[in-house]
């Protein structure tokens, strides 16, 4: 029995990676987090963890063979990153989230700083590049409660497109790379199988929604001085303004192969996304 640790195990994709590795046999899944002894997932042991704290990563880490590894938002997430992973001697492989693109972006950006610091240290490591989840439009606090309240999608795109992915085709993906060592020291771009527009996008969710739902795209100046005046954080501005900049050069409309490839059946369609969730956007 192996046993694999899913950090940011209530997040998007790790919820998902800890059920997919629920079906493979011979795995223990230990699901960590702040909240994760809230966790109420079969098959998964939940057990305290805390970025900030290194009292709690010991304990984490005992007997772990294999770690998911979702980037810590603490103010030096590299240093962050290759302190614990050096407290992990039990562990043969490495999965880490990253971002599509992320190897073409300035060496001074946490996310390729800590994509460094995993591939420095001595484990069969894999890199996975998602694009942006077709989930962030079904979950709270991100899409969900623009598209279904108000019918507006505020997103300064300068109309280019993205190809948006199933957290299901990821999990699928990391699953593989977490069990199986062929996928070692390689990084993956994991995108749905066409690029949309956010117009196109508000167009298929309104037709099985039953309410209007429109795409506005602000220049991104505006955008960004719309939410500093607002109250948000500056480094917060600043990632917006870096992950906005990128689906504006196009840095997002990329379609890859890799979901088929390393799984063997192809990614998930927004289309059949939009079918399966259409009760969440339509109002009581």
């Amino acid at each position: 029995m192996k046993t694999v640790l899913v950090t940011g195990v209530r997040g998007k994709t790790g919820r998902q990676i800890a059920a997919a590795l629920t079906r493979q046999p011979g795995i223990e899944v230990r699901g960590a987090g702040r909240n994760a002894t809230n966790l109420n997932q079969p098959g998964v042991r939940p057990v305290h963890f805390d970025w900030e704290d290194p009292a709690s990563w010991p304990d984490v880490l005992k007997g772990v063979s294999a770690i998911y590894l979702v980037k810590p938002k603490t103010p030096d997430p590299a240093s962050t990153v290759e302190s614990f992973l050096r407290l992990a001697g039990e562990a043969e492989r490495v999965v880490l989230l990253s971002e599509i693109g992320c190897e073409s972006r300035d060496e001074s950006t946490d996310e390729l700083k800590v994509e460094k610091a995993v591939q420095a240290l001595p484990f069969d490591w894999t890199i996975l590049r998602p694009n942006w989840f077709m989930q962030n439009f079904a979950e709270p606090n991100f899409y969900l409660e623009a598209v279904r309240d108000s019918g507006a999608l505020k997103v300064p795109t300068g109309g280019q497109p993205v190809s948006f992915v199933d957290t299901r085709d990821i999990a699928d993906v990391a699953c593989a790379a977490l069990i199986d060592s062929s996928h070692a020291r390689r990084a993956y771009t994991l995108t749905g199988p066409q690029a949309l527009t956010f117009a196109e996008v508000a167009r298929r969710i309104e037709e099985i929604a039953g309410h209007q739902v429109s795409h506005t795209d602000p220049p991104l100046a505006e955008y960004l001085s719309g939410l500093a005046a607002s109250g948000t954080a500056k480094s917060q501005v600043e990632y917006y303004r870096r992950i906005y900049t990128h689906i504006q050069k196009g840095q997002t409309a990329l379609v890859s192969t890799a979901i088929e490839q390393v799984t063997g059946h192809p990614p998930r369609t927004f289309s059949a996304f939009v079918e399966e969730n259409k009760n969440i956007w339509r109002r009581k």
